[in-house]
């Protein structure tokens, strides 16, 4: 027999409900010695044993233990139960049913004895009696009976565990299989696929003991193609999780609907380890784009994805909005050169100074007097390509073609040449800055 004991003193900290203890008793029973081994038995409970001492339960562990260490140490741990504690019992090994009662079989059992079972084991039903009287916040009763052998068989013709009823509030026996059928074997797995889920759930934060057992049952149910499904009595009122709720998921419940930047802000920096901070990080992220896209002002969402360049939306937004933002300012600039042309070939001075706000008094003067002195000017500047826009300016390469006629006949050479429009931007008004 090999007696192990593992203590963990209750943290106080969120994980553990005020004033509530955490006890738990574990047995595994596999070494028999009258029967065949349970081979999975004492692996079982090893692994759940860890798994409740990361739950914060005072964790006894007992393996391979004959009659009177199994009935000493049960009943020990029974008185040492307080109203409003947390309670959870674990059997892996032979357990069995024989007139309707379920008993659990110390490794020293001997079918062949005299002695009725009452005397070699330990009932369930007294177990759950005892229990019923200790007013628990919770209480489980989780058992894993090993495969069936022939010896047992024989003896115990009925077929696992029998059902029984609960007589008070917030327990739960848990059995790995339907109450009538026997486990089936689970070969090349080292803990039974049933105490192995339960390990599994006692590890998932905030996880509710309902929510617990239904995924269990999923769980075996599915690995078995039904041929093993998990079965509870539970009278569960309290509500109890393996791994309650942290003081930051609390604070989340109560700040999630929130509408403030500051608010996550302010969480983030009180819990930045913990996972919630990312999604802190992108609730500030999707309120600051609500925020910027309202105004619809390319500067503001460029600023935005300084500080967020992955997100997806914005970067669509400024995709579009910069094509249709191109688009009209290729448009001004376009109808600012061809402003331009046309003030200069009608002679128009005071169009020609609003297109070209630049133009110096003498330069204007000196405009004037040859508009004077020819009798038709024809004036053209044809772009030769798209604009190359800047932050406040933009230059287009054009084609000038000039021909004019004097008053008194004559007609200087014809211009024909590239040049360069350089352009100038005051809010959405486009005006010629120089032509080169």
């Amino acid at each position: 027999m090999i007696i192990a004991r593992l203590a963990v003193a209750m943290l106080l900290s969120g994980l553990a409900l005020a004033g509530q203890t955490r006890r738990a008793l574990l047995i595994g029973n596999g070494a028999y010695k009258n029967v065949p081994a349970a081979a999975q038995a004492a692996t079982n409970a090893r692994a759940f044993a860890r798994a409740l001492t990361a739950s914060q339960f005072q964790v006894s562990l007992l393996i391979d233990v004959e009659a009177d260490v199994l009935g000493r140490e049960i009943n020990k741990f029974l008185q040492s139960l307080q109203p409003g504690d947390a309670a959870a019992f674990y059997f892996s090994g032979y357990a069995v049913q024989d007139m309707g009662e379920n008993y659990l079989l110390p490794v020293g059992y001997a079918p062949a004895s005299a002695d009725g079972i009452e005397f070699q084991s330990y009932s369930l039903k007294r177990l759950v009696r005892y229990l019923e009287t200790k007013k628990l916040s919770a209480g489980m009763v989780i058992l894993e009976p090993a495969p069936g052998n022939a010896a047992l068989e024989k003896k115990f013709p009925e077929a696992g565990l029998a059902t029984m009823d609960i007589r008070a509030a917030n327990l739960v026996l848990a059995m790995a299989n339907l109450p009538g059928r026997a486990v089936p074997p689970a070969p090349g797995h080292d803990v039974a696929r049933f105490t192995e889920a339960w390990v599994s759930v006692a590890g998932e934060p905030a996880l509710s003991l309902d929510a617990a057992l239904r995924k269990i049952k999923q769980q075996v149910s599915i690995a078995t193609d039904g041929d093993q499904v998990p079965a509870e009595i539970s009278t569960l009122v309290n509500e109890f999780a393996f791994q309650p709720r942290s003081p930051a998921a609390v604070e989340w419940d109560r700040i999630s609907a929130s509408k403030d930047m500051a608010v996550f802000e302010g969480f983030r920096q009180r819990w930045p380890g913990d996972p919630l901070a990312i999604e802190a990080g992108k609730r500030i992220e999707a309120l600051e784009w609500t925020r910027t896209k309202i105004d619809a002002d390319p500067k503001a969402v460029r600023q935005f994805l300084a500080r967020f360049p992955q997100h997806q939306e914005a970067l669509e937004w400024l995709k579009t909005n910069t094509a249709s933002e191109k688009a009209n300012a290729n448009g001004a600039i376009l109808a600012a050169i061809e402003r331009y042309a046309k003030a200069y070939e009608s002679r128009d001075a005071d169009a020609l100074q609003a297109a070209r706000p630049g133009l110096t008094p003498t330069e204007r003067k000196r405009l004037e007097e040859a508009f004077r002195n020819f009798r038709s000017i024809k004036y053209s500047l044809t772009p030769a390509g798209d604009p190359a826009i800047e932050t406040n300016g933009a230059s287009v390469k054009c084609r000038l073609k000039v021909e004019m006629r004097s008053n008194d006949g004559a007609s200087p050479r014809p211009v024909d040449q590239p040049v360069t429009v350089k352009l100038r931007r005051q809010g959405d008004i486009w005006t010629i800055d120089s032509i080169q």
